[in-house]
């Protein structure tokens, strides 16, 4: 950003977080004096990272879109009016990331730890017990050569069961 990179990114990249990763940033850089850019940055980190973490409500998509315009339109510095570019461009050209984040609760790439869940497939699982040996919080079960089972109320959804498994029984959903 700002110094002639370029970003390449595929499909398992949340594009809502790649806003709200790029908002962040911003939110460090900025000198903070006027405060359409302090203010405007701030309420788009938080309404990013509401929708990021599963709190997204109905209008938070075009609430975001107006601070981002005031925003543009109202800071005295390059940073503050092209601040809410990655905001305005993944809401122009992803929006149904948004939408799905925040009217289907769930992340199409499967980035947003809140609005995933780690289920394993019945008829995939050969009970091998390499998830139950990998999980950090001991929340599955099942016995040896048995399908096995995650607890959701205690899934951290770090994704060790998923990288343990060679027979693809665990599916982020």
């Amino acid at each position: 950003m700002g110094s002639g990179g370029l970003i390449v990114m595929d499909e398992t990249s949340c594009m809502v977080d790649v806003a709200r990763y790029f908002l962040a940033f911003l939110q460090d850089e900025s000198c903070g004096k006027c405060v359409p850019c302090r203010e405007g940055v701030g309420r788009m980190l938080e309404i990013l990272t509401d929708i990021c973490q599963g709190r997204g409500k109905p209008g938070d998509i075009d609430l975001l879109r107006e601070v981002a315009q005031v925003t543009s339109d109202g800071s005295l510095c390059a940073l503050g009016g092209s601040a809410p570019n990655p905001v305005l461009s993944t809401l122009r050209y992803f929006a149904e990331e948004f939408r799905a984040h925040v009217e289907d609760h769930r992340c199409p790439a499967k980035v947003c730890k809140a609005l995933i869940t780690f289920r394993i497939l019945p008829d995939k699982c050969t009970g091998c017990t390499a998830c139950a040996r990998k999980c950090p919080k001991n929340v599955i079960s099942g016995e040896r050569k048995k399908v096995h089972t995650i607890d959701q109320s205690g899934c951290i959804k770090c994704g060790a069961c998923f990288d343990a498994c060679k027979f693809e029984a665990v599916e982020v959903a």
